[in-house]
């Protein structure tokens, strides 16, 4: 199982992360307040999932993200409320949505490398599902990127693997 490090400015907050995670039967490894420690601890593990505020002092769930070895994830909780999907960072908007927040972390620490690392083929192959679902459902690029989200934490599988279902289905 991949190792979790909770990243968070407010001790308190922390705190209650990790009293969730591991009431879920999560294994919380760290909790440390800056981006910097996570950047230190991270070099000793293969692996793991990074759950952050959006902004630490030393630096943002962005530029933590780009900057994390190859197979590391990082769940950022955003005040901004605007979810997002990008590279090696899922952000989830404040108040966050325990079911949701929960999920996502499950499907991170069950997958063998990087979730959300994706090659320019894997992108190509999402925007085209996102242009579907754009097109015949009526959705927005956020909305049609959440619901292929969702739908790969729910079936448990790769986001390429939802994409290329609804491209397949609507080729059919």
């Amino acid at each position: 199982m991949k190792d979790i490090i909770i990243a968070y400015p407010v001790k308190e907050t922390a705190m209650q992360l990790r009293s969730l995670l591991e009431k879920e039967g999560f294994h919380v490894s760290h909790v440390c307040a800056r981006g910097s420690s996570v950047l230190g601890i991270a070099q000793n593990l293969n692996e793991g999932i990074i759950v952050c505020a959006s902004i630490l002092s030393d630096m943002g769930a962005g530029v933590l993200a780009e900057n994390l070895p190859f197979g590391f994830d990082v769940v950022a909780l955003s005040k901004n409320g605007i979810p997002e999907y990008m590279g090696n960072l899922v952000s989830l908007p404040l108040p966050v949505n325990k079911e949701e927040f929960l999920q996502t972390v499950a499907t991170l620490v069950s997958t063998r490398s990087s979730f959300t690392q994706r090659s320019n083929n894997s992108n190509e192959l999402i925007s085209k599902a996102k242009l579907i679902l754009m097109k015949t459902s009526d959705m927005g690029e956020i909305a049609a990127h959440k619901y292929l989200q969702q739908e790969s934490m729910k079936k448990g599988r790769k986001i390429t693997e939802i994409a290329k279902e609804i491209i397949n289905n609507f080729t059919e």
